[in-house]
C-alpha cells in the first residue's frame, strides 16, 4: 500500500514537472530564418555576402571590451549588403541565453557603424519577455559609445529586465564586432 502511494506521488511530481514545461516550449517561437531575416533587413540590396570569421584571441579580448560582454563564441558570421559597389550595411545575428532559453536577434549597421535596426530572429522564452519593437527602435542610429547602456540612453523593460539587458549586450557586441573587424575595411 505504502509503495503504491508512493509510485502515484512520483508520477504526479514528473507529470507536473513535464507539464509545467509545456508552457514555455509552447512559446518557443522562430519569426524569420537567418536568409529570410537579412534579406528583410536590406531589400534594396542587390548582393548580400556572408562570411565567417574566426577571432584571434586578440580581437576576441577587444570586442569583450569594448562591448562590456563577453562573446559566446570565436567565430561570428558577418552579412555586407551592398547595391551595385557601394555597401548598403552589414548585420549580424547574435543568439544569447536571455533568461534560460536562446533568443536571437539580427542588428543591422550602417556603413559608418551605427545601428539601423534591430529584429528578432528567434525567442525561446515566454513571448512576454519578448522586447515589443518600440522598445527595440531606442538602438537606431546609436553607435558604440559609453552612454549605450541600460538606465542610460536605453531604457529597461519593467518585467523583462534580463532581456533588455540580454539585446543591449547583443546590439553593443555587434557594434563592438563592427569596430574591430570593419570599421577600417575598405
Amino acid at each position: 500500500m505504502e509503495r503504491s502511494i508512493f509510485r502515484r506521488r512520483a508520477v504526479a511530481f514528473w507529470m507536473g514537472a513535464v507539464l509545467s514545461l509545456l508552457p514555455s516550449l509552447a512559446t518557443a517561437k522562430v519569426f524569420h530564418s537567418r536568409q529570410e531575416a537579412v534579406q528583410l533587413a536590406f531589400p534594396d540590396a542587390d548582393q548580400i555576402q556572408s562570411r565567417a570569421i574566426v577571432l584571434t584571441p586578440e580581437q576576441q579580448q577587444t570586442i569583450e571590451r569594448l562591448a562590456l560582454a563577453p562573446l559566446e563564441a570565436k567565430m561570428v558570421t558577418l552579412y555586407t549588403a551592398s547595391k551595385g559597389t557601394a555597401i548598403v550595411g552589414y548585420a549580424c545575428i547574435e543568439t544569447r541565453i536571455v533568461r534560460t532559453l536562446p533568443g536571437s536577434f539580427l542588428v543591422t549597421l550602417t556603413p559608418t557603424g551605427e545601428v539601423k535596426t534591430v529584429m528578432a530572429v528567434a525567442f525561446h522564452e515566454p513571448e512576454e519577455y519578448l522586447p515589443p519593437e518600440r522598445w527595440l527602435k531606442q538602438f537606431e542610429g546609436k553607435p558604440l559609445a559609453p552612454e549605450l547602456q541600460i538606465h542610460k540612453d536605453i531604457q529597461s523593460i519593467g518585467g523583462a529586465t534580463l532581456s533588455s539587458q540580454s539585446v543591449t549586450h547583443t546590439v553593443r557586441k555587434v557594434l563592438a564586432i563592427y569596430q574591430v573587424i570593419l570599421k577600417d575595411t575598405p
